[in-house]
This record gives structure tokens, C-alpha cells and sequence, in this order.
């Protein structure tokens, strides 16, 4: 996920693991993985944040924060990644959402399968079973660039497993939430994925992969409820472009 279409390696941090793992019990009270949040930055004003479970709980999380005008002018152009395994016997989603009403359910509302968060260096990494599988994901910026990199590793299993990933992208201050109304995205298929322009003259976004295949959707998805912002009694409901 980028503004532009520099590449980069993920940087080399200092080895030491800050680990966290969740106990069991998070089926009844998910607080320990929604309320525990991690931030990664490029160097440039630009970030990407959100919390261990996914759910999005403040208008500041995103995959892609940059700074359009450096160093402040913070904008959310990609908001999160929803994305789930799929072995031969059953599925998992490794991100989950809350919506409208703050007294609906989490979804999905247990997180047995995530077995651990941690920290390497500066880099948030999960790791999730499913069945004998492990898989880990990594979120990093690259230092000096607006790019945000997604990257899973099956570390442990020799089945095969399916990733899939629908990811929602929006345009916006980070002070701000957004009401998608009629609001309609320039999305066209690119070398390796999609190019995404909110509007003429926007800063394009480019959504790539090394390997798996992006195409180009258009389907808002609407009132993702920010229970921080609930509770700040600010406006508390964003909507979410599905772009590929």
C-alpha cells in the first residue's frame, strides 16, 4: 500500500521480543486484544496504527496515515485490511469489526486462534493457528516512504492454506470520519494490483501484491463504530470503501 511505487526491503531491528499472549477466556471478554493498540511510523510525520484485534476504535487508525503535507496534514487513505485463513476443514478471520450500535457484538467474538502478539524491534507481529498451521503477520512503513507493507509467513503445517484479504481504503483528515453518500472512487487495474484516486486531482493510492491477485472493487461499507470516539462524544461512525 503506497502513494507512490518505490520498493523496500523490511528494515533490520533489534532482535529483542516483547511478547503478549492472550489468555483464555477471550471469547467473553475481548478487552485484553481491542483495547491494547500498536503504532509503526515512516519517519516522515506519515504512520499506520490500530489495534491487536482489528477492530478500529478511533479515527486515527489506518494502514496508510501519511502526512500529504509533511508533517502535518495527516489523511487516512487506507483504513484496514479484512482477512481471513482458510485450511481444508475450516475458515478464520484474523481481523475483526464492531459496527452501529455499540452494544453489538464483536465480530468475530473469539480470538482463540490468535496465540500471540509481540513486538520485533519496532514491528508488530501476530501469530494465528489454525488446525497444525501457524501463520504470522507483519505490518512495517518504509523508513522515508509513504508505503505500507502486509506480509505472512506459514511458519509452521506443511497443508496448504488460502489467504484472503478485502482491503478498504477512504480519504479523509484523521480528525474527521466520513459519510460515503454518493461518493464514487477511480479504481483501475494496474501491474500487480489497483490504483485508487478518490477524486481528480487526489494523491493516488496503490494497492500491490509480489504474488496474490487484486482486483479492482467498489462497495462502501457502512457505520464502523469507533468506540473511543463514542466515548470522547465525538462523532463515532466512518464508512469504509471495499477497493480490492
Amino acid at each position: 500500500m503506497r502513494r507512490n511505487d518505490t520498493a523496500g526491503e523490511r528494515p533490520a531491528y533489534d532482535p529483542e521480543v516483547i511478547s503478549f499472549s492472550p489468555q483464555p477466556g477471550l471469547a467473553a471478554d475481548p478487552r485484553p486484544v481491542v483495547e491494547r493498540e500498536w503504532l509503526v511510523t515512516n519517519g516522515l510525520g506519515g504512520y499506520a496504527s490500530g489495534t491487536i484485534a482489528g477492530v478500529l476504535t478511533r479515527r486515527y487508525h489506518g494502514l496508510l496515515v501519511p502526512a500529504l503535507d509533511p508533517p502535518l496534514g495527516r489523511s487516512v487513505l487506507v483504513t484496514r485490511v479484512d482477512d481471513t485463513l482458510s485450511s481444508e476443514t475450516e475458515t478464520v478471520s484474523l481481523s475483526a469489526n464492531q459496527w452501529r450500535d455499540g452494544n453489538s457484538p464483536i465480530e468475530p467474538p473469539d480470538f482463540a486462534h490468535l496465540e500471540e502478539f509481540r513486538l520485533e524491534g519496532t514491528i508488530p507481529v501476530w501469530s494465528y493457528r489454525i488446525g497444525e498451521s501457524v501463520v504470522e503477520k507483519r505490518i512495517w512503513m518504509e523508513p522515508g516512504a509513504d508505503i505500507t507493507y502486509l506480509h505472512y509467513t506459514h511458519v509452521l503445517g506443511e497443508r496448504p492454506l488460502r489467504l484472503d484479504a478485502k482491503i478498504l481504503v477512504n480519504y479523509r483528515g484523521f480528525h474527521q470520519t466520513t459519510r460515503s453518500g454518493e461518493w464514487s472512487m477511480q479504481i483501475d487495474p494496474v501491474d500487480r494490483g489497483v490504483r485508487v484516486e478518490a477524486f481528480p486531482g487526489a494523491v493516488p493510492v496503490y494497492l500491490l501484491s509480489g504474488s496474490a491477485h487484486i482486483e479492482p472493487h467498489h462497495e462502501w461499507y457502512h457505520n464502523y463504530y469507533l468506540a473511543v470516539e463514542a466515548f470522547r462524544g465525538l462523532d463515532h461512525l466512518d464508512d469504509n470503501l471495499f477497493a480490492a
